[in-house]
């Protein structure tokens, strides 16, 4: 994929007759009108979404992207990214929280190496590796332009292979140290937001490892000039910003969601 390919993706409108066919089979049912709440608007909106008054959703996937980030090096982070492989681990194994969490369930979980710092390759885990991590987004940019296209296009063909599998929705995920500040500083970037309002302990800094982290997030946006969105996005510069504060993880995220 290239650049202008990125651009030029479309994504179909919700369908608003099959929205009106489920929302009317749910009015037909003999119960008080909206009775099930925000249920009947999943189902609806799932219905708008696939042009389908009666979705089926039985074949479940849980994607998650797992990739380690340059900026801990800063000490954003209680733990090193050593981390980041030994969770991925467990869920390849099916033994980490989340993997106990869906026991049982109709869920197929597909944990994906799309940039942790290691060689080692694990069972269960996908290797779609574009690199060993990310650069430290307070000194430089987090990926090149061809790294970020590189995340997104493999997040799109992750999706299509779970539909070629036969599944119907697809739930996300992430395992990545240091990915509470990547994500921090890109939804910065973004929305203009105020790093001191919005950045949070993530796995539980304490309050001085709470203003580091914030002081390198403000670092992070003021060096690649992040710092004063308006709010008034484009394309362009959606992607600039991926590219110079985000993740791989993030990016193949985002190629998730477009898939």
């Amino acid at each position: 994929m290239d650049e202008s390919l990125l651009y030029g993706i479309t994504v179909d409108e919700p369908d608003e007759e099959a929205r009106f066919r489920a929302r009317s089979r749910f009015d037909a049912l003999a119960k008080p009108i909206d009775a099930l709440g925000d249920f009947e608007d999943i189902i609806c909106d799932i219905a708008a979404m696939t042009g389908d008054d009666k979705p089926d959703i039985s074949q479940k996937a849980l994607v998650i992207m797992c990739a380690d980030n340059g900026v801990v090096e800063e000490g954003v982070s209680q733990t090193g990214r050593e981390v980041t492989a030994s969770v991925a681990k467990l869920m390849g194994r099916g033994a980490s929280s989340v993997g106990v969490l869906t026991g049982g369930q109709n869920i197929r979980i597909f944990p994906v190496d799309i940039g942790m710092d290691t060689d080692e390759k694990f069972p269960g885990v996908i290797d779609r590796k574009i690199e060993r991590g990310t650069g430290n987004i307070a000194k430089t940019a987090a990926m090149t332009n061809e790294q970020c296209l590189a995340a997104i296009d493999t997040g799109i063909g992750i999706v299509r292979d779970c539909i070629s599998e036969g599944v119907k929705i697809i739930a996300t995920g992430e395992m990545g140290i240091g990915n509470t500040t990547t994500s921090t500083a890109l939804l910065c970037a973004l929305t203009g937001a105020d790093p001191a309002v919005v950045t949070g302990r993530g796995a539980g800094l304490s309050d001085e490892g709470l203003k580091r982290k914030t002081d390198v997030i403000r670092k992070a946006l003021k060096f690649h000039s992040l710092a004063d969105c308006s709010g008034d996005v484009t394309p362009e510069y959606a992607f600039y910003a991926l590219c110079a504060v985000g993740g791989l993880d993030i990016a193949g995220l985002c190629g998730v969601f477009i898939g």
